[in-house]
């Protein structure tokens, strides 16, 4: 009975809290039976878009300010543990104030340059079998940077974001932390139309890249693309392409497909390769049920990996 008073009393009082700030929780579950390309044959079950349990919350400061703080935690649906990382709030952890000046935040959050060019342009949002991660980022940028100051402003149809980081927290694969990174992002909306510009300069000293992006809206089909350039950790220069359409079928169904190519420009190596096809239909505004064909082409693929891979999957977000 104690136990039961003491549980009851924390409840109000984190309740009278959520009142005040207005607290929301939220996430996803996302799970499909999959077999990845560019792996041996291993049918699997398979995080699709990276399951994730979230805290927001906003405070009212008066005077048109806000405080406001994020905390986002990824892991793996199918076995519980923490995804690809030691990091309990892997998708983000920030604080900040916002007013009619923007938005400033300290902690680690996604980088503009993801955010208004790159993710755009990915029709799977880079989730999925199908997801275009490396080519919308050369195999060069990240999703997201930890230390990091952030500021961001919208108006009149326009999105500005820069993100300023602390070198040793960011360290790239096969590179060393001799530069603070940095990211720029700029978004623009109107109608049918949007564009997204981004660059991003990671901790090693060699590499950046640079994505311009861009869709239309034509209502039967909605056209996309983007181009990306930039240098590698060994300064070797990185090019890729990205072509996409989303076609929606019937109300709640959407027809997803996508071409492009990831090519290192000083040894014409093509890097990557891919040709994405996809149906998502929204059973609900959170229930989704998808399937996903992709095939793939990556330099120095072993002879017994697939070349193709799917999945079958449901997401659903509360």
């Amino acid at each position: 009975m104690k136990q039961t008073l003491i549980a009851c009393a924390l409840l109000a009082a984190f309740t009278t809290g959520a009142s005040a700030q207005q607290v929301t929780m939220y996430g996803r579950v996302d799970l499909s039976v999959a077999q990845q390309a560019d792996a041996a044959d291993n049918q699997e079950i398979r995080n699709g878009s990276g399951s994730r349990f979230g805290i927001r919350g906003v405070e009212d400061l008066g005077d048109g300010f806000k405080a406001l703080f994020q905390l986002e935690h990824r892991f793996d649906a199918d076995t519980g543990v923490t995804s690809n990382s030691t990091r309990f709030w892997e998708g983000k952890s920030i604080v900040g104030l916002e007013g009619v000046y923007g938005r400033l935040t300290l902690g680690r959050e996604e980088n503009p340059a993801y955010t208004y060019s790159q993710v755009p342009a990915d029709p799977w949002g880079t989730d999925t079998v199908a997801g275009n991660g490396s080519i919308i980022n050369g195999r060069i940028g990240s999703t997201r940077y930890s230390g990091t100051v952030n500021y961001r402003y919208a108006a009149a149809g326009f999105t500005f974001g820069a993100q300023y980081g602390e070198s040793e927290k960011n360290v790239p694969a096969g590179g060393k932390a001799d530069d603070q990174p940095y990211s720029l992002g700029l978004a623009y909306a109107a109608g049918p139309l949007s564009l997204g510009l981004g660059y991003e300069n990671p901790a090693d000293a060699d590499d950046d890249w640079l994505t311009v992006s861009g869709a239309y809206n034509l209502g039967m089909v909605k056209l996309g693309g983007l181009y990306g350039t930039g240098k590698n950790v060994s300064s070797q220069k990185h090019q890729s392409w990205l072509l996409s359409a989303v076609m929606p079928v019937s109300a709640l169904g959407q027809l997803r497909l996508s071409y492009g190519t990831l090519e290192n420009r000083d040894t014409g190596v093509v890097r990557d390769k891919q040709l994405g096809l996809g149906f998502h239909y929204a059973m609900s505004k959170r229930t989704t049920v998808y399937a996903d064909l992709v095939s793939e082409k990556r330099d120095n693929m072993a002879a017994n990996l697939n070349t193709t891979g799917y999945d079958f999957g449901i997401k659903h977000n509360f």
